[in-house]
């Protein structure tokens, strides 16, 4: 019983043939996975090097919208008009590809939870980034724009596209409130999906520190003709910052995710190789176990001539 059981196991057990296949394919995967890590180590710090250059940027905008708040009430300009809000228009900003972790579920998760809390409005979606396309496409929520293709440096061209977009419909009274949910960058291995509103402007939260200003600055030109102006750049600048937060984030948790699944790639070249060695001796404790067998067999034969 025991030796059909050992035997039974035996032949149970891969061959070592399929085990160094497989321990081929794993390596073949590793050195992918190690590749990937190396490419998204190196965009990570390039997007950390135009993170630090544009949050200067955003937060010197926001210092003069500040000093323009007490003013915001008398300043007749298409982008401060408040309406009741029945349309949204939601800007989403996710990967236009993969193996990047739950950076994009993350990001995509909160969109939806906005979309359900305003269940009783119209959301419309401007998508930045093929993977919000690829699920929001089968949705019941109606696409307005989409930019499937981040270019590596995130040009102007890109920021005014977006940027058009929102003031177009914003005029046109097609959104009477846009928001935009982007990935917040803390480190590789911390981020946080966010919204901020970005339209009407007098409702934004950069705004209400203004109002806690004693007294009133005087401008030149007037406070009318610096907003005319000022207000289009402060939302490039926070579309910009968006996207250059989201592509930081991605590049973090590719190069999180690619680092885990080298490790884990290791790990499996290492039990493989034991089972191939197990396999191995069990194949050659076979092979002399038949040999030894077939010599008791001829000497037990000789001996009963």
């Amino acid at each position: 019983m025991g030796e059909g059981r050992g035997e039974g196991e035996l032949r149970k057990m891969p061959g070592t043939k399929d085990i160094k296949r497989r321990i081929r394919s794993v390596i073949s995967i590793q050195q992918i996975t190690r590749a990937m890590e190396m490419i998204a180590v190196s965009r990570l710090k390039r997007a950390e090097d135009r993170l630090r250059s544009a949050r200067p940027y955003a937060e010197k905008i926001q210092e003069l919208m500040e000093s323009l708040a007490p003013s915001l009430p008398r300043i007749d300009h298409p982008l401060l008009v408040k309406r009741e809000v029945k349309h949204i228009g939601l800007v989403l900003i996710t990967s236009d590809k993969g193996l990047c972790g739950g950076y994009n579920a993350n990001v995509i998760s909160q969109a939806t939870r906005f979309i359900n809390e305003h269940s009783d409005k119209e959301v419309r979606l401007i998508l930045i980034g093929r993977k919000g396309y690829d699920l929001f496409r089968r949705k019941t929520c109606p696409i307005d724009h989409t930019l499937l293709q981040i270019s590596k440096e995130i040009s102007l061209q890109e920021v005014k596209e977006i940027s058009g977009v929102i003031v177009k419909g914003f005029q046109e009274t097609r959104y009477d409130e846009v928001d935009l949910i982007y990935t917040r960058f803390q480190s590789a291995v911390a981020t946080q999906p966010t919204v901020m509103k970005l339209l009407p402007l007098e409702s934004s939260e950069v705004l209400k520190k203004g109002s806690e200003i004693k007294g009133e600055p005087i401008f030149e030109p007037t406070a009318e003709e610096i907003m005319a102006y000022l207000l289009p750049k402060y939302l490039e600048a926070q579309i910009y910052k968006g996207m250059v937060e989201s592509v930081a984030s991605e590049q973090g948790a590719r190069m999180v995710s690619m680092k885990s699944a080298s490790e884990n790639a290791e790990e499996m070249i290492s039990n493989l190789t034991l089972s191939f060695n197990k396999a191995r001796q069990a194949s050659i404790t076979k092979e002399l176990l038949e040999v030894t067998t077939g010599a008791e067999a001829l000497r037990f034969a000789q001996g009963k001539k």
